[in-house]
């Protein structure tokens, strides 16, 4: 038998079941797919994928749009007119 080398690492345990599922699913534990891992990092001299962000989300923040009015008029916005969003 040969040696073998003990990686401990904490992880979040949701994470670790819906793995653990998936892994099961194809017939494997976890310890042979991070052997796996370790395999393509070693092969590809780097991690085995190319890392990203996310696609970006859905919610496009519009610019905000300062609105002025003068100091001296007698008429003067509402506190909720302020805060209203307005198309640009």
């Amino acid at each position: 038998m040969s040696r073998t080398a003990v990686i401990t690492t904490r992880i979040d345990p949701t994470l670790k079941a819906n793995a653990e599922q998936v892994l099961a699913q194809l017939g494997m534990t976890t310890a042979q797919a991070i052997t796996m891992f370790l395999k393509q990092v070693e092969l590809n001299r780097g991690l085995p994928f190319t890392p990203r962000l996310p696609p970006q989300a859905t919610h496009v923040y519009k610019p905000f749009k300062a609105e002025t009015f003068s100091l001296g008029s007698d008429v003067m916005p509402e506190r909720d007119e302020l805060y209203v969003e307005r198309g640009l």
